[in-house]
């Protein structure tokens, strides 16, 4: 979906790069039009850096130095929206000095209605519908790699790192500084931004890439110095240059943020337990250190880190045989993050978290259960991170290194048996975490080659008493080659995999849900319950026409074998498979009719498993737009034509005949410059056979009562129509697969307000009340899983329920069998409140309330939302206080 903002989901001031061609003169721009290829190959705009000498700028944002005025101007700054390569609608100037320790921007930002300038307080890197300049620094100098630093008019900062030309990460935070100032003419930015921020080569002569950009709110303009085309898939390589740049050192960078932490958890509990208190108090300490080892590679260092801060991940109800993915938010693991990304998704569905390195497995939830013998057992939620540190960064050769290591301790539940005894139970091994990712560019970043490894070493003893692997490795090549004028892309990888462990640990590992080995009709693939090892290797290519013009096209193939398995560093639904792609995509980035530009794709697919069992085929089209008055739509629809079977859906049975199937997507944004915005967005799915279907809406409001202030309130409503929902496998020689007919109805709201007293002082409230609630009935059982029709896969179980049971002829022996009734209801209500204060550059203090209910009611699939939600409001909650205070330090 197209939104108001970047259409790479940040804000429109991060995206200036995909829309005017570089170097271009205004005038000459609107004469030939936006297609003129001629237009693309101009020279970059170069701006000379004028030394500050003894007059350092005072950071107040009104450039009243004379410094300034000696400075040169970057102008001529034209359009990236509305109307791409058209002069700026108003005067745009940045200047640049350089001092000993810092970087000086000063960016003057004229507007003939200085009253319609727009700023909202907000927490700092938080989107809002505001002014905005912004400076972008390649130091490196690789036309690949950039640090971006933004501000508002109310001095919101946001900083982003830029990679691999177009991409970026959010998750990095720099410490530098920045004044604003409003006056008559408009409105005036000035940054500082220490040299130990940015990185950097020695030399006597320094030349940077940079560009400017700013965005005017009220008419969703945004301007830019040295332009490019949005058809270009570039952005860091379409910045122009920065000259002048003498005796610039590098610096010492050495960077200590120790922290103290205090908590206290009220929670509900049993008087009888042993463990359990009232009011659990507890506190800890820690450090996280970064030091640049060179002007090029930083280590950060995290020393027993505490996340306490970070937002609880929402509700889920998960009722497939696959794992819940949930996005990372810690600070540590979310900075930096893409030099280690390495997705091995196929296209962008629910399949799109797949990587090879997925970061909340360090520290994750112990994996094994104490056996508490009649009595009770403490134990934490979370592994203990013990330490961890990461180097990275990006050398004058061009290499970009990634080093990961994080070690996790053994984690052991405290026990008092029924009888008395106690006992020490382990469940988590002390676990060691590794991560290399290293790639070579060549020929300005157009071409690059990388090798990757992930590794996971656990304590043997305790690994093989608790059925985990005791080692798991993965490791692979990829290349990427960009030719034909930049505008075709040829890329691949090929991964292997290893797995070691005892027996246990294996077979385990070959009846999980990403391989099924035990398949009874699988000749291709073995369950083996003697193995100690697994291994396996995965493949991908693609060849894409990326940019220039406005089609889009490209052919993709993967390839996954059974053994493939990299789930205990990374994050992988499926392997056994084989999948190819063809795509294409016509854009239009330019006004035409009611539409402000407007994308259309369509693609197809085909799949077979190692066996050569056809998956069958489908495809899908899709598009999205946005109209002149700032609205977004976008619809998708998709069909899966069937011809095939899916291996997965008896668990470890036969494969059975797949069902055609149709689903789609839709919704709109309203314009997002209005003080209440409205989205609305929906999916639907149908199987034609059985009937099975869903329906999802989820509307939301956002609304902006003051300048302060953001509320948005999101709800979701789905239902789920399943007759084909697993309940369970019954028996052993001759198994039966038993199903039933499941209608589910799930509701969630989302409620968040946000305040900002000052840039540096916000509040952030958050609370989500969940309910999902599920009835069964219709149990069948699978009778022929190759059949040509449902009627004749399926066939009926009679039953009768109780209050906890249901009772039925299962495996049609003439017996009847007994098993516990399906029906479930769950509701959840999570909240918490964050009082956030940088009380210096860097150095933070945290005010934390949260609050959490549960209820899980078995055999009761009825809903009622209103009764379901008073009954989970009566329920005790649990509160947790926290106060963290960290303090940074740059000797």
């Amino acid at each position: 979906m197209m939104t108001t903002r970047s259409p790479w989901g940040c804000s429109a001031l991060v995206c200036w790069c995909l829309a005017i061609p570089a170097g271009v003169d205004a005038q000459d721009r609107a004469e030939k039009g936006s297609d003129d290829p001629s237009l693309w190959n101009r020279a970059r705009p170069v701006l000379e850096a004028t030394p500050a000498g003894e007059e350092t700028p005072s950071l107040d944002g009104r450039l009243a130095e004379a410094v300034w005025r000696r400075a040169a101007p970057a102008t001529g700054f034209t359009q990236y929206e509305p109307a791409p390569g058209a002069p700026a609608s108003q005067r745009t100037e940045a200047r640049v000095l350089y001092g000993d320790d810092a970087l000086y921007v000063a960016i003057r930002s004229w507007d003939t209605s200085p009253d319609s300038i727009v700023g909202q307080l907000t927490r700092r890197d938080q989107e809002s519908y505001s002014d905005e300049v912004a400076v972008v620094i390649d130091s490196y100098f690789d036309r690949r790699t950039a640090f971006h630093f933004q501000v508002n008019p109310k001095g919101v900062k946001t900083d982003i790192y830029r990679f691999d030309d177009t991409q970026e990460d959010r998750g990095w935070d720099a410490v530098w500084d920045v004044a604003t100032s409003q006056d008559a003419e408009g409105w005036t930015a000035e940054f500082r931004i220490p040299y130990s921020q940015l990185r950097f080569r020695e030399g006597a002569e320094q030349t940077w890439g940079i560009n400017f950009m700013r965005r005017i709110a009220r008419s969703q303009e945004t301007v830019v110095w040295a332009p490019t085309s949005r058809e270009d898939a570039a952005i860091v390589s379409r910045m122009g240059e920065l000259v002048g740049l003498s005796n610039v050192q590098t610096p010492a960078r050495m960077e200590i943020t120790p922290y103290t932490l205090g908590r206290l958890a009220r929670e509900e509990g049993n008087p009888a337990n042993p463990f359990y208190q009232a009011n659990a108090w507890s506190g800890t300490a820690g450090a996280d250190v970064k030091y640049g080892v060179t002007g090029d590679l930083t280590l950060n260092v995290t020393i027993n880190p505490d996340f306490g801060q970070v937002e609880a991940d929402p509700a889920q109800v998960n009722l497939s045989a696959f794992e819940t993915f949930l996005p990372e938010r810690r600070p540590f693991f979310v900075e930096g993050s893409s030099f280690f990304n390495f997705g091995i998704a196929l296209g962008d569905g629910d399949d799109a978290v797949e990587s090879l390195f997925y970061s909340r497995r360090i520290g994750r939830a112990p994996q094994g259960s104490p056996a508490t013998q009649g009595g009770w057992a403490d134990s934490d939620d979370q592994t203990t991170i013990l330490g961890a540190w990461k180097l990275s960064g990006k050398t004058a050769g061009g290499w970009s290194i990634g080093l990961l290591n994080a070690v996790t301790s053994e984690e052991s539940a405290d026990v008092i048996t029924g009888t008395g005894t106690r006992l020490d139970e382990a469940v988590e091994p002390f676990t060691n975490y590794a991560v290399v990712r290293v790639a070579r560019d060549f020929r300005d970043g157009r071409t690059a080659v990388g090798v990757i490894s992930t590794s996971v070493n656990r304590d043997k003893e305790t690994a093989d008493a608790l059925g985990l692997r005791s080692g798991a490795y993965t490791g692979g090549v990829d290349v990427r080659h960009r030719f034909g004028d930049d505008n075709w892309q040829l890329s691949g990888y090929l991964l292997g995999s290893h797995i070691r462990g005892s027996e246990a640990a294996i077979a385990s590992a070959q009846l999980s849900s990403a391989r099924y080995l035990q398949r009874p009709d699988a000749d291709h693939v073995e369950f083996d319950p003697a193995r100690t090892s697994l291994g396996g290797v995965m493949g991908s290519f693609a060849l894409s026409k990326i940019s220039g013009g406005r089609w889009r096209m490209g052919v993709l193939a993967q390839t996954r074998s059974p053994g493939f398995d990299v789930n205990d560093a990374g994050y992988l639904r499926e392997t056994d498979s084989s999948v190819g792609v063809l795509y294409a995509g016509y854009a239009v980035n330019s006004p035409m009719g009611i539409f402000r530009r407007w994308r259309l794709n369509a693609n197809g697919w085909r799949g077979w498993s190692y066996g050569g069992e056809s998956f069958g085929y489908g495809g899908n089209v899709n598009g999205s737009a946005q109209l002149t008055n700032f609205w977004n739509v976008h619809a998708g629809l998709n069909y899966d034509f069937g011809d095939g079977v899916t291996t997965g859906l008896l668990r470890g049975g036969p494969a059975v005949r797949k069902e055609p199937r149709w689903n789609g997507w839709g919704g709109f944004s309203s314009d997002y410059r209005k003080p209440l915005g409205l989205s609305l967005n929906g999916h639907w799915s149908r199987a034609t056979e059985s009937g099975s279907w869903s329906l999802g809406v989820s509307p939301s409001l956002r609304f902006r009562p003051s300048g302060r202030a953001t509320l948005s309130v999101g709800s979701f409503v789905s239902r789920n129509v399943n007759d084909l929902q697993w309940v369970g496998r019954f028996g052993n020689e001759d198994p039966t697969y038993l199903f039933g007919h499941m209608n589910q109805t799930t509701v969630g709201i989302t409620g968040r307000l946000d305040y900002a007293f000052t840039p540096t002082l916000s509040l952030q409230l958050y609370a989500q009340p969940f309910v999902s609630a599920a009835e069964y009935s219709d149990f069948k059982r699978m009778a022929d899983p190759g059949a040509s029709t449902y009627d004749q896969r399926m066939a009926a179980v009679p039953t009768t329920v109780t209050d906890v049971e249901v009772h039925g002829d299962v495996d049609g022996d003439g017996i009847v069998d007994s098993f516990g009734r399906p029906d479930f209801n769950f509701k959840q209500f999570r909240s918490n409140a964050v009082l956030r204060w940088e009380y210096r550059p860097g150095s933070t203090l945290f005010l934390v309330w949260a609050q959490g209910r549960d209820q899980y009611l078995p055999y009761d699939g009825s809903f009622q939302l209103r009764q379901n939600l008073d009954g989970l409001f009566h329920r005790q909650a649990d509160d947790i206080f926290m106060v963290k205070l960290s303090y940074w330090i740059n000797p």
